[in-house]
């Protein structure tokens, strides 16, 4: 127990004065005459311990009144010290705001509550404490500090917002908004249902923080949250299986759930599934497209109560074709234009390196080196400008390559280099499945596969290990095909000739797919779909000569102008967390749709599992963090409790009241 005046005890010394009335008024004799004394010894006996025991029980009374008189002054409390918390107080409110809190709990959304709660935190403090508010959005008209009336109408404003936050990145948000506000008392309160993927520990004493979790009861949850082709490429009229991961994050199992796959509006695929509860499956549709262009995807289902993110967008291109480009010296065998020429959505193109147009690099997909004796400096110069804009490059050396100029450029992109050339046997060891340019070649490698043979080579040196991929390993020490990662784009680089002097490379099953996935798998493709609030940076082809055509996002309802940026044959939009929803969106300039987007809302927040108040306290273990007792009714009692202690100094004055009462009662009516 604490006291706000502990001088005032020395009023305890008035305990004396009913002490001295009491051993000298109630010992004055008085004089009595009775008529008859025959009785007189039991009378006086008899009245002799009536009276001391009525005397003893007023003496206890005026006592205990004086001394419940003089705590009231003392004002003792249990608690914090009430002195220390007399000062300003600056008070950081956080309300969940996210999907999550829409869950009902007792019949009420557990954000309708969040909202009541943060109410009667202002109400236990004073008009002249400071407030503010923090939500999940980057709203800055809540981070700033306000007056109660203020706030409160702020907290009615809340609605619920796709975004979500950490309960760390909370903290250094509430840090911030501390350190621009002079307060004696800093104090934070979260309030959140603390989805154990927000559970982000934090140690700042600078501030007194307290969580108190509202959390609705949540049966069940389907979602999707992630979605691919197994075939990179998408071809008109040609099956593309699409391949969906749904989870049941609930506690109840999920029966006959009917996901449709839209494209364009057009149901393409419907399949009836059932997850268990806390489980998830993979399912897969068979889709197809009837014309190319930008394809707007969508898979869809019912699930109540928790519906934000019932739909699943995705979005793709289909090109009419994509064209890859043979540099070559002489007129050279049809390995390479064999690979392509069987396939539509592939153009294949040679050209000599004398005849290159150097601005037209920009429109393949893929360039191959095939077999130049050397690399000129303005080819060089235009090779490296087209892996800047996202450009791969597939280098075969000459029998009688320049190796200088080879590595000029190669150094020149910070790529591998080419080593002189030997003389020596060797075969192939091991392929690396684990590169996309494999994807669906092998399943497994097979036992009897032939692996290529060499007796000459020019070998294969990383200057960088970092951006290095071997592709096809040897047992000479250095890679037979290596990939590096180059800019925005991919070269690689291949140790030998096509000629059967050197090696029987193209002769075997895994050169045609190899070439082919390296024009396929590039590294500036725009995904299938975005995340709202991680993915904030897109990137896009820059396919207008106008620097100062406008780029806009849009969806038909809502329209934004992102910051953009033009980098070489790129542009690059930043959203940040201008998107008020999920969905399709157009990327527009002058009209003319360059690239469709899809945006998703966070499935973080679709993981329905709370911490329970075990887990709650392991997290926030300082000393500075407080949990807060969620079953309390009016939480702004509770709140003064702790800001203040527990106050006494009332109930020791209705203590005092109660005994002065009792003395009266003795002294009127015991006779």
């Amino acid at each position: 127990m604490n006291f706000v005046f502990p001088w005032f005890f020395i009023a305890l010394l008035s305990l004396a004065i009913p002490v001295i009335i009491h051993l000298f008024y109630f010992r004055r004799f008085k004089k009595v005459y009775f008529s008859d004394i025959r009785f007189l010894k039991q009378v006086q006996e008899e009245k002799s311990t009536i009276e001391k025991i009525k005397k003893r029980l007023i003496l206890a009374a005026r006592l205990l009144a004086l001394f419940f008189l003089v705590l009231a002054f003392i004002q003792p409390f249990i608690g914090n010290n009430s002195a220390k918390n007399k000062g300003t107080s600056a008070v950081c409110v956080y309300v969940d705001n996210s999907y999550s809190m829409g869950l009902k709990a007792g019949g009420e959304a557990a954000l309708a509550i969040a909202k009541t709660k943060a109410k009667e935190i202002a109400k236990a403090f004073t008009d002249n404490s400071k407030f503010a508010l923090l939500t999940n959005d980057a709203d800055g008209t809540y981070q700033r500090w306000m007056q109660p009336q203020d706030f409160l109408d702020a907290v009615d404003k809340i609605e619920l917002s796709p975004n979500v936050k950490t309960a760390k990145e909370i903290s250094e948000k509430a840090a911030v908004l501390f350190q621009t506000v002079g307060a004696i008392n800093k104090r934070a309160f979260f309030i959140s249902d603390f989805q154990k993927n927000m559970l982000a520990p934090f140690s700042d004493t600078t501030y007194t923080s307290y969580f108190l979790q509202i959390k609705g009861d949540p049966e069940k949850n389907i979602y999707i949250d992630s979605c691919w082709f197994e075939q990179p490429i998408f071809t008109v009229n040609a099956t593309n299986k699409l391949i969906a991961r749904i989870r049941n994050s609930g506690t109840t199992n999920a029966d006959k759930i009917r996901i449709s796959v839209k494209i364009n509006d057009a149901v393409k695929a419907i399949d009836d599934v059932s997850i268990p509860a806390d489980g998830n499956l993979t399912d897969t549709f068979n889709v197809s497209v009837s014309q190319p262009g930008w394809q707007y995807g969508e898979i869809s289902f019912n699930d109540y109560p928790i519906t934000f993110d019932d739909k699943f967008y995705f979005s793709f291109n289909v090109a009419i074709q994509e064209k890859v480009l043979s540099i070559e010296d002489v007129e050279t065998p049809n390995n390479i234009a064999a690979i392509f020429n069987n396939d539509t959505h592939f153009s294949f193109e040679k050209t000599n390196k004398g005849q290159l147009d150097y601005s037209s690099l920009k429109k393949y997909s893929l360039i191959i080196l095939n077999q130049l004796t050397e690399i000129s400096s303005g080819l060089n110069a235009s090779l490296k400008e087209y892996l800047d804009n996202g450009g791969n490059i597939y280098s075969i050396p000459a029998s009688n390559a320049n190796i200088n100029s080879y590595n000029t450029f190669l150094l020149n992109v910070n790529a591998g280099t080419y080593g002189a050339l030997q003389t020596k046997q060797g075969e192939g060891t091991t392929i690396n499945l684990n590169e996309e340019v494999f994807k669906g070649v092998f399943n497994q490698i097979p036992k009897n596969i032939e692996q290529p043979k060499f007796t000459k080579f020019y070998p294969i040196q990383a200057n960088n290990q970092a951006n290095e991929r071997e592709l096809l390993a040897t047992n000479s020490g250095t890679p037979l095909v290596a990939k590096f990662d180059v800019g925005k784009g991919y070269v690689y680089l291949q140790a030998v000739p096509l000629l059967n002097s050197f090696s029987d490379l193209a002769a075997k099953a895994i050169f045609a797919p190899m070439i082919y996935n390296t024009a396929v798998y590039k590294k500036n493709n725009i995904p299938l779909f975005y995340t709202i609030g991680k993915d904030n940076l897109l990137e896009v082809k820059n396919e207008m000569d106008n620097s100062e055509m406008v780029y806009k996002l849009t969806n038909g309802k809502y329209e934004f102008i992102p910051e953009n940026r033009t980098i070489g044959n790129t542009i690059l939009l930043r959203v940040n967390n201008i998107l008020p929803t999920d969905g399709l969106y157009n990327i527009v300039n002058n009209a003319k749709i360059q690239a469709v987007v899809a945006f998703n809302f966070d499935r973080t927040e679709s993981n329905l599992q709370f911490a329970d108040n075990s887990l709650l306290a392991k997290t926030f273990n300082q000393k500075n963090q407080i949990i807060l007792d969620n079953t309390q009714s009016n939480l702004s009692v509770a709140v003064k409790h702790i800001k203040d202690g527990i106050v006494l100094w009332k109930l020791c004055v209705i203590l005092s009241l109660i005994f002065l009462l009792i003395e009266v009662v003795l002294i009127r009516f015991w006779k």
